[in-house]
């Protein structure tokens, strides 16, 4: 299993086509709006972090996740919650888009993804992470996010861009406080999320647009995102 930030053009529409088929024709959480292309992508993407995990024996794509830093358009989560009023003073990253292929749920799969997006955001300046999630499976809430330090920022709401119309709560992750509490009451989450893995390729390659990636990080001015909305988390 590698987990690789990927950037080539042709490896994005194969990430994009995963994503289709679990979001939308085996979970039938989203609609088909992709006008044939069987691609899941939305204008987030094209300045978002992407993460795809491969079958080291069949080359697969079996896992994604990104990672969107806050900017001009907001997040992702924001077409039905925005926080404005939560992010003054914080620079967010929003991890979304999380999919595993049924073969590797129950795996340490999602949680490498996590890993992943997490180090990207630290690595460019993120103070607290954000997401959203289903509230139907408490155990999978309980023990991937708030064990890892995440608290619960929203009630519970419905999300008007899934079918699917199960519950959904927004949830945050203070990094240097999570890493205070990882490193006195849980230091092996301390060092499974710091530490370096040779199965995770951030790829380290420049930003295309640096200027604007460093625009991105900086917090947001409320009044710039009282009518935002997406398309998709």
């Amino acid at each position: 299993m590698r987990i690789v930030r990927v950037t080539d053009q042709r490896e994005l529409v194969r990430l994009f086509g995963f994503r289709y088929r679990v979001f939308v024709e085996e979970l039938g959480w989203l609609a088909r709006k992709d006008r044939g292309a069987r691609i899941l992508v939305d204008q987030f993407d094209p300045d978002a972090a992407e993460y795809a995990a491969y079958d080291r024996s069949s080359g697969q794509i079996v896992g994604s996740v990104r990672a969107v830093a806050d900017g001009p358009l907001g997040l992702p989560l924001e077409r039905c919650r925005v926080l404005d009023g939560y992010r003054d003073g914080k620079r967010l990253v929003e991890l979304s888009r999380l999919a595993v292929s049924p073969r590797y749920r129950g795996t340490m799969l999602a949680a490498m993804l996590m890993k992943a997006g997490y180090q990207w955001a630290e690595r460019h300046g993120a103070t607290h992470i954000v997401l959203d999630t289903y509230t139907d499976d408490v155990l999978a809430v309980d023990r991937l996010y708030l064990k890892m330090g995440f608290e619960q920022l929203t009630r519970q709401y419905r999300d008007p861009d899934y079918l699917w119309k199960n519950p959904v709560i927004t949830l945050s992750l203070d990094i240097e406080a999570a890493k205070r509490d990882w490193r006195s009451l849980r230091p092996s989450l301390l060092q499974f999320f710091t530490s370096q893995d040779g199965r995770i390729d951030h790829g380290d390659v420049p930003d295309l647009q640096p200027a604007r990636k460093r625009r991105a990080l900086r917090p947001v001015a409320r009044a710039g995102l009282a009518g935002v909305t997406g398309t998709g988390s």
